[in-house]
């Protein structure tokens, strides 16, 4: 995907999470690939380098929480950055609790892959059922 746009590799990755193929969206990532999550008082928030790490994000949110609904409802591309807005609805395993935020990724690309990857969400409504 070297020459497709930020919003089609973007759409890529959201597209082969979304049907199950977790392989196919890992291969869209750079092996320098930095992800974060930036969030207060939620285990698997911070910052996790290479496809590993980000195979350690997901991992640290399934030990916790259960997904429901994860919906990208827009994305735009702008001075090199690919900018998704969406809705996450995820159940937490330990207080069988339910939380819904809505959440931002700010989304770089190069030579057809992810190359950082900033997500911005409520962490203190995540944190609140969590407990």
């Amino acid at each position: 995907m070297s020459d497709a746009t930020g919003v089609e590799i973007v759409g890529a990755f959201f597209s082969a999470f979304g049907a199950g193929d977790v392989p196919g969206a890992m291969a869209l990532l750079s092996p320098e690939v930095r992800w974060t999550l930036h969030a207060q008082g939620v285990p698997w928030g911070g910052s996790f380098m290479g496809p590993e790490g980000v195979g350690d994000f997901f991992a640290r949110f399934a030990a916790h929480a259960e997904p429901i609904e994860m919906t990208p409802k827009s994305m735009a591309e702008a001075d090199g950055l690919v900018y998704v807005r969406g809705i996450e609805r995820s159940k937490v395993k330990a207080t069988g609790k339910e939380y819904s935020v809505e959440w931002v990724h700010v989304i770089s690309t190069a030579d057809g892959k992810i190359a950082t990857f900033d997500e911005y969400l409520d962490s203190a409504a995540i944190a609140a059922v969590l407990r």
